[in-house]
């Protein structure tokens, strides 16, 4: 994982000292992101928070229960993550089918980050759920969201799995 030190200065719609409840918005590398405004600042004042960014290129990821030629050797409670995108038609220069994709890689990040947190190296059945709801006059309002489920997992290849059980065996026989 790595981490990066951001700063951030309270926005003017901040009206009173924050009583560390109040939040602001903002994209971190590329990820809508919302950060609890300590307690005591004001509109124009600076502050700094830490992301951490954990590596996920080596997470093997499927819709499928299981990886060919990989065996599961560990399993954690399925996780979920929702993400979404409000927008009126006048304001929406970018093509639906654009906005959907990025909202579905952004869900993806989010579960791996979710499966790496667990020590996990997959997320096994992966799916995702979108809904998209209207409101306004004529239905100009619109909020798109993309909610992505998986199961972390560790998975080793099949042969390491034998390894793993045999050894596993040995021990349960040796005590």
């Amino acid at each position: 994982a790595t981490q990066k030190t951001y700063e951030v200065k309270v926005p003017r719609t901040v009206s009173q000292p924050s009583d560390g409840s109040a939040t602001v918005s903002c994209v971190v590398n590329g990820v809508n992101s919302t950060i609890k405004i300590p307690k005591g600042l004001k509109r124009g004042d600076t502050f700094t928070f830490t992301h951490t960014k954990f590596k996920t290129d080596k997470i093997f990821t499927s819709t499928l229960p299981s990886v060919p030629k990989m065996e599961i050797i560990q399993s954690k409670p399925m996780v979920s993550i929702s993400v979404s995108h409000s927008f009126t038609r006048e304001s929406s220069s970018e093509p639906f089918g654009n906005m959907i994709g990025r909202l579905m890689q952004e869900a993806q990040s989010k579960i791996l980050d979710r499966v790496v947190e667990h020590q996990c190296n997959a997320c096994l059945g992966m799916s995702f759920d979108m809904t998209n709801e209207s409101s306004g006059e004529g239905g100009d309002e619109k909020e798109f969201v993309v909610t992505a489920q998986g199961t972390p997992c560790v998975v080793v290849p099949t042969t390491r799995a034998r390894v793993v059980d045999v050894s596993a065996i040995t021990e349960l026989v040796c005590e």
